[in-house]
């Protein structure tokens, strides 16, 4: 080996340049980078964890003291040895947070000194138990539980904006159908999609994506089902954080039960509504001049720099080739008109947006002519352009079902209940709120829109160990994390 090792040296000192063995070793001698070594693995007995992070999740338990919100309003135990209600509930949170998918996934937190010494306990429930503790819930305990995350929502926006109140918040109401493969989930049934299932009813607010309610329901309701009911609880909420709040819906949730809550309670709506018998009669019966131009987008300020040109749109190319049907929006218009629906005492703004669409089919032009709607309480102050931009952004709120579906695994359905699943999707609610909070209080700003596949990486997923001392446990952070000081600062912040 060293014969070999010689030879090599030799080679490059008569090309003229000398390389030491480390820079050969460091692939600088034209080999490959990655050179793979033969490694040999050792087991330590140091009480080391992957989740260093949690630290993050501890503290900010503490700072809204949730423990004691949670066991102030929920009361499901008759005796406490050793756990309280709290504590199965932070258990599925802390699970879901560090990404487990299933209840059995506990176990990786029950077997972890380091976990249960950075959360300061001695125990954590088991996976059976904790499975056991939420099929003891009734409606009456998971709307405890539901006033109980309510009140540290308000801890946190107290926390972080004080007494002051916003100008606007948006809240977005949308359902989601959560196929089972199982036949024995009681509640599940046959959903619109034609899949055996549940359909939970998502409540959002804009911007923070935190999620406000998360109720389970049979497969077979309509999408609307019980919206109206929900919104009145959360209405206390949330005129005590804004000033002015406006509700967002498809067409599925276009209700007078839901305009009825809006209306007494001062709240504004704008619902993409389902086209009625009269409605394209009442569009075209509007005269030419109470049309005008549309754009989806906003115009672009003249000081944005100028974006590169398009290239070939292969689609669509491709699709007159083989003689494909092929739509292309041309050109839209906006109007509005005053409409009383049928069942109500009240008068909306319906706005009409009418769309010119071209189709091209085998080289020959058409003229086809779609018609959207949106009914809406805004006041006349806000342009019938804007409210139908702020319409249509509701559909950011896909991506908090997709990251409430594959994030935090809220939609696992993991038990055999109804009720039991919805004190599951409770407690996932509280766990998919944290990412917002700690956003808020300890963390960079930007954080709040990341998906959690990338929070995790950057925030839970990090070598730590935990040292106790006489008077304190201190969290040592694997230093080549590249996070690790913003983790480390982060945590210092909540105990501020």
């Amino acid at each position: 080996m060293k014969k070999t090792t010689d030879c090599v040296r030799a080679s490059h000192v008569n090309a003229g340049t000398a390389i030491s063995g480390d820079e050969l070793r460091a692939g600088r001698g034209g080999g490959r980078q990655f050179r793979h070594p033969k490694l040999r693995a050792e087991v330590e007995s140091s009480e080391s964890t992957a989740y260093g992070g949690l630290g993050l999740a501890a503290g900010l338990m503490a700072r809204l003291r949730v423990p004691q919100a949670i066991n102030g309003q929920l009361s499901l135990l008759s005796s406490h040895r050793p756990y309280h209600e709290s504590d199965h509930v932070l258990t599925h949170v802390y699970n879901l947070f560090v990404g487990g998918t299933a209840i059995e996934d506990i176990a990786d937190l029950q077997l972890s000194e380091p976990v249960k010494r950075i959360l300061g306990t001695s125990r954590i429930p088991d996976p059976s138990t904790a499975g056991d503790f939420l099929r003891r819930f009734g409606k009456k305990d998971i709307a405890d539980l539901d006033r109980a995350i309510d009140e540290i929502q308000c801890g946190a926006w107290r926390s972080f904006y004080g007494s002051r109140k916003a100008k606007h918040g948006v809240l977005d109401l949308d359902s989601h159908v959560r196929h089972v493969y199982g036949n024995q989930k009681e509640g599940a049934d046959f959903t619109y999609k034609g899949g055996f299932g549940y359909h939970p009813l998502v409540i959002s607010l804009a911007g923070t994506q935190e999620c406000l309610r998360l109720v389970n329901r049979p497969g077979n309701v309509t999408s609307a089902e019980d919206a109206a009911t929900h919104l009145e609880e959360l209405v206390p909420m949330l005129t005590s954080r804004f000033r002015r709040v406006l509700v967002r819906g498809d067409s599925a949730f276009a209700r007078q039960d839901i305009f009825d809550v809006c209306d007494d309670h001062g709240l504004n709506f704008a619902m993409v509504s389902p086209a009625q018998p009269n409605f394209e009669e009442l569009a075209d019966s509007l005269p030419n001049r109470r049309w005008s131009p549309f754009r989806a987008n906003e115009a672009k300020s003249p000081s944005r720099p100028r974006q590169r040109k398009r290239g070939v749109n292969r689609r669509r190319r491709r699709a007159r080739q083989r003689g494909k049907r092929d739509l292309k929006l041309e050109k839209q218009w906006i109007a509005e008109i005053d409409y009383q629906p049928a069942r109500s005492e009240r008068t909306y703004r319906l706005i009409v947006r009418r769309q010119r669409i071209e189709e091209s089919n085998q080289g020959d032009l058409f003229e086809v002519w779609r018609y959207r709607y949106v009914l809406t309480n805004l006041p006349k102050s806000v342009s019938a352009e804007r409210a139908v931009r702020e319409t249509y952004r509701r559909c950011d709120q896909e991506n908090v079902i997709e990251q409430l579906q594959g994030g935090v695994a809220a939609m696992r359905m993991p038990t055999g209940s109804l009720l039991a699943n919805h004190a599951f999707l409770v407690c996932a609610r509280l766990a998919h709120n944290l990412k917002a909070w700690l956003a808020m209080l300890a963390l960079p700003a930007e954080v709040m829109r990341w998906e959690w596949k990338r929070f995790r990486k950057a925030f839970v997923y990090i070598a730590a160990r935990v040292v106790l001392t006489a008077r304190t446990h201190v969290l040592r952070l694997a230093g080549s994390h590249r996070f690790a000081e913003d983790i480390r600062r982060g945590i210092v912040r909540l105990q501020t």
